[in-house]
């Protein structure tokens, strides 16, 4: 564990010998495999990581390390996810299936043997509700791992080992992994700068009271609905200008909208939103729900990024052709296949939309004078 393997070789190496690049020029075959990770990526090249190594992290974390782990290789992982929680995080592990494509090899196994450690890292990948070879980016697989792997136990070590080949490690037994998930995913990636946000939130509010035009994205026209009919007082939330956006248009039912594709004037104090990308990074996929979201809104308004209509004539369309928040936010169904496409709100439809859609948002019909 202690025998530092740097990713770039590790990664280079193992990519070209399991997607079968075969080459009598090493560095060729190098570079072949370098370019599928980096354009599989998107533009960022997957961080390959062995499923145990996660939770060795947060155990090393709970151990009241939170910077150096004690292990080169454990530090590097960490220090690339808290330098980009974008960053792919791809689970590889050794296995005897069809999924023997993505074997790492044994360089990063740990001493206690090649048994335990498949038995571990499959585990950890069973436990995860993934298959060898997955990825998603850094902060879903952390708050997946903290979500659904509760203790080291049963997986890191065994109540009473039968032979010496399931001693389990060393620390299984020392609490530290559960600390460390008591702490939570800003213990791993820590929280956006609390004067950062609130700077966010002052120069944002007041670029929505000044702006002639609002943009907004699709779907936050619902998040708008909700939030006016679930609130018995309306007011200035922290982590959005949801009221802000709200409060412009029922003063100016004219006002002018244009749809926008991603974070959009609403987002900037947001605990998740990156002002450097310009990306949503809150876990579990927000951004991947809120896309498919927006692009649901679109097509039943039967409008395109970039259209911009009156605000009153854009809210009565959508309460005209979307009656519950369950055709949008639940998928039309209210089912919930992956962790990924979890719900917002009810799965049957929020009763706050429902109130916002009666009341029209308290700007009357277009037609009105």
């Amino acid at each position: 564990m202690s025998r530092r393997i740097h990713r770039r070789d590790f990664a280079k190496a193992g990519t070209a010998a399991t997607l079968g690049i075969v080459s009598g020029n090493t560095a060729d075959a190098a570079t072949q495999a370098g370019a599928v990770c980096d354009g599989a990526a998107g533009g960022l090249a997957a961080l390959e990581v062995r499923p145990y190594q996660l939770m060795c992290i947060v155990c090393r974390i709970g151990e009241g390390r939170p910077r150096d782990l004690g292990d080169v290789r454990l530090t590097e992982i960490l220090s690339a996810v808290r330098k980009d929680r974008r960053v792919p995080v791809r689970l590889r592990c050794n296995v005897d299936t069809v999924y023997r494509y993505q074997n790492p090899g044994h360089g990063e196994d740990t001493p206690e043997g090649e048994l335990f450690n498949a038995k571990r890292d499959l585990d950890v990948v069973q436990r995860l509700g993934l298959v060898p070879g997955d990825a998603r980016p850094a902060v879903d697989m952390f708050e997946r791992l903290l979500d659904t792997i509760p203790s080291a136990q049963g997986i890191c070590g065994y109540p009473s080992a039968a032979a010496d080949t399931w001693r389990g490690c060393s620390r299984a037994k020392s609490g530290n992994y559960e600390k460390g998930r008591a702490l939570g995913i800003r213990a791993i990636l820590p929280p956006r700068d609390p004067e950062q946000k609130a700077a966010a939130k002052k120069a944002s509010a007041a670029a929505i009271y000044q702006a002639k035009t609002l943009q907004i994205r699709p779907h936050h026209l619902m998040c708008m609905s909700c939030f006016f009919g679930g609130a018995a007082k309306l007011a200035p939330l922290v982590e959005d200008n949801l009221f802000e956006a709200v409060e412009v248009i029922r003063r100016n039912p004219a006002t002018p909208v244009t749809l926008i594709a991603g974070p959009c004037m609403i987002c900037p104090p947001c605990s998740h939103y990156d002002p450097a990308s310009n990306l949503c990074l809150g876990g579990r996929s927000m951004a991947l729900r809120d896309q498919k979201k927006d692009l649901d809104v679109l097509q039943k308004l039967g409008l395109k990024y970039g259209d911009t209509l009156p605000a009153r004539e854009l809210f009565a369309r959508l309460y005209e052709r979307i009656a519950s928040t369950r055709e949008i936010c639940g998928y039309g169904d209210g089912e919930v296949r992956a962790r990924e496409w979890s719900i917002c709100g009810n799965p049957a439809g929020r009763e706050e939309y429902r109130k916002a859609r009666a009341a029209n948002l308290g700007i009357g019909k277009p037609d009105a004078s």
